[in-house]
């Protein structure tokens, strides 16, 4: 009896330890479920929301004169051309634009000609991060540069 439990315990501890480290390796091994930023439902008559100026100081030297520059991002479906975020070109070559959001709303964007073709990307023409923006205080400036269409 002393042989058998001696040969059978060590077997059950290593069973036992087995079986935990494969529950927890299952439990590891789910995808995260990353959570994007949603947008609060709100109006623009709404009086506390923040007012956010993002401004393009400098755009590539490839960028027509006459070019329109958008902003896309999660608050508009990443709608590309889309004239209600169209900046306004200002006479020292500089863009604006207003946002108007719920304190802390966090926003992510990019910035294109109004089409897929003219997205902006990094300075090596590759695919850039999207940007990001939290509204958390009002009447503030963001500049921002694009390095390349």
């Amino acid at each position: 009896m002393k042989g058998f439990l001696e040969i059978l315990l060590p077997f059950a501890i290593i069973l036992l330890l087995f079986g935990f480290s494969s529950q927890k390796a299952s439990v590891t091994a789910q995808p995260s479920r990353e959570i994007s930023p949603q947008i609060p439902s709100f109006s623009e008559e709404d009086e506390n929301l923040f007012e956010v100026t993002f401004i393009i100081a400098s755009v590539p030297e490839s960028t027509p004169q006459d070019a329109s520059i958008y902003m896309m991002g999660n608050f508009n479906n990443w709608l590309v051309g889309d004239e209600n975020y169209r900046f306004e070109k200002m006479g020292n070559g500089t863009y604006q634009l207003t946002l108007r959001m719920p304190p802390n709303t966090e926003i992510e964007y990019l910035y294109n000609l109004g089409n897929y073709d003219n997205i902006e990307k990094d300075f090596f023409g590759n695919e850039r991060e999207n940007r990001t923006y939290k509204f958390e205080y009002n009447l503030d400036e963001v500049r921002n540069e694009i390095e390349s269409w």
